[in-house]
């Protein structure tokens, strides 16, 4: 049985700036396009990640104030967006979860380099005592194992990112 979602503090911008964060970079001997269109593709996430389902709750185009739903396990995150660039950089916050945090963050920045681009993570998570620290450590573990993952997957259905 799911946990009941609770509401997390609304933190955007501010907070990924004055927040000691994690941070998680690799880079794809892909053009930036090709990346960008997996962090747009649903099924994508649950095959580079330990995600169950993504769930985009909002409407295409999007851009700032979409929402999407995440499951990993019985775990259940609401998530905002309130920075949307094209192409090039996607951050949210946890709005609602049943996870353990009174607030998190994640952005995501494809950048392009000579003969592909890099994937720049950062993440952050607060939550009473020690387990913040340990959230965030989980998130960024995640995204450590997780990139060489998605440039596997993009490099076995090339056209599927096209």
């Amino acid at each position: 049985m799911t946990k009941p979602l609770k509401a997390h503090k609304a933190v955007a911008e501010d907070y990924l700036a004055t927040a000691k964060q994690s941070s998680v970079v690799h880079r794809f001997p892909f053009p930036p396009e090709m990346v960008w269109n997996a962090l747009l593709d649903a099924q994508a996430w649950t095959q580079w990640l330990p995600i169950t389902k993504v769930t985009w709750t909002s409407p295409k185009p999007f851009g700032p104030g979409t929402t999407r739903t995440v499951e990993v396990g019985p775990q259940v995150i609401e998530e905002t967006f309130f920075a949307w660039e094209e192409g090039a950089r996607m951050a949210f916050r946890f709005e609602r979860s049943s996870l353990p945090v009174s607030a998190a963050v994640e952005d995501y920045r494809v950048v392009p380099v000579e003969g592909g681009c890099e994937m720049h993570w950062s993440g952050k998570a607060s939550a009473p005592l020690v387990l913040g620290g340990l959230v965030t450590a989980q998130l960024t573990k995640g995204l450590k194992e997780g990139m060489p993952k998605l440039e596997a997957l993009i490099a076995a259905e090339p056209e599927r990112f096209k």
